[in-house]
């Protein structure tokens, strides 16, 4: 399975807004997942469960703005790289660059490295 139309179609989903669909779909049951800052989460339902806390407590929509993205073919990882606005019940207005290192298998996520980095807005 093709990892790069995996990851496209994963990217066209989320412009829907089917996180469960998502997770179901392009996420391994086991996978690990690490944002800077926060304790790992282990298995899809914790993470699944942290992004619907994270999308309940958006007050507007996001603006996201991609800024790069590369693929490393013999090893099956995606990065992306993308500027982050939003405004959020309980961080109020954030402006962020975020890196998302993802590990591939059998076209799944496995393992995502997520890193966070805050701008003044």
């Amino acid at each position: 399975m093709n990892f790069r139309e995996q990851f496209t179609k994963l990217s066209k989903l989320q412009e829907s807004g089917d996180n469960e669909e998502c997770w179901k779909e392009f996420y391994t049951e086991d996978i690990v997942r690490r944002i800077t800052g926060l304790e790992p989460l282990v298995g899809r339902d914790a993470c699944r469960d942290q992004v619907q806390h994270f999308i309940d407590g958006l007050t507007g929509a996001p603006k996201i703005e991609p800024t790069a993205l590369a693929f490393d073919d013999e090893n099956q990882v995606s990065i992306v790289e993308f500027r982050h606005v939003f405004s959020h019940k309980e961080y109020g207005e954030v402006s962020q660059m975020q890196k998302h290192v993802q590990r591939w298998r059998e076209g799944k996520i496995y393992e995502e490295n997520i890193y966070v980095i805050q701008l003044k807005s």
